[in-house]
Order: structure tokens, then sequence, then C-alpha cells
């Protein structure tokens, strides 16, 4: 699902005219088609607040956020150095997030793993890679 909505996403504002309220719809229609798909599958979506999460780093006990970290699809931490495709460290992010917001919540988000393309996130934020 993630490849669906980085590529739905991708380019929205450069291919929407300028006013806010017409790249306003265009999120939410995506929003609105992923939850029709998901509910057809029996998945939840949940919303996540994703300010700064392209600019956080996603290395287990740095956490350091700085526009300066993301240009464009790349990802530098200016603290530790770690390196990766923007995106998928905002969405590192956003899984760490979402089980934050359930551990507080009471739902049990420290038992919870989110599988991301290439790994798993834990309720302590640590990213594990699958393995081949």
């Amino acid at each position: 699902m993630y490849d669906y909505c980085v590529r739905g996403l991708g380019g929205i504002r450069n291919r929407v005219s300028d006013a806010s309220k017409f790249q306003q719809w265009a999120f939410n229609e995506l929003k609105r088609q992923v939850e029709y798909k998901a509910n057809a599958e029996g998945l939840t979506v949940e919303t996540v607040h994703p300010q700064y999460t392209s600019q956080r780093c996603s290395e287990t006990g740095c956490g350091f956020t700085h526009e300066d970290n993301r240009d464009g699809d790349e990802f530098t931490c200016q603290k530790c150095g770690k390196e990766l495709h923007a995106d998928y460290n905002a969405a590192q992010n956003i899984a760490h997030k979402f089980i934050q917001n359930r551990r507080k919540s009471g739902s049990g988000g420290e038992t919870y793993h989110l599988a991301l393309k290439s790994g798993t996130v834990n309720g302590n934020g640590e990213y594990s890679p699958f393995t081949a």
C-alpha cells in the first residue's frame, strides 16, 4: 500500500493548480480511495499527522529533525549521517508515530509491529530489515 500512496501523492502539488483547495481535494480524494480499497480487503486505515516526518531521522536513538535533512528524494541526517530515500524515511517515522499513538491510547501499541516494504518497525521505533 505504501507504493500505491507514494505513486498517488507524487506530483499532486505539481499537477494541480496552485489553489490550495484543489490540492486539498486531491489529497482527500486519494485518502478516500485508499480507505475504500482497504475496506474492501477488510483492512482499516488510520490517519497519522505527518508533520516533520520527512525531516526527522528515523534512526533509533537519533530522531534529529531539521529541514536540511531532506533534499528532494534524498534524506541525509545532519546529526548521525543516516542516508536513505526521503519518502521511505518518512514512512518509517509515520509507522513509529502510529505505534506511539496506539500505545498512548491504551491499545497495546508496544506489541505492534508494522511491516514496511523491507522490514518492520516495533513499538520502540526499532527498525528490523527483512532477511532473504
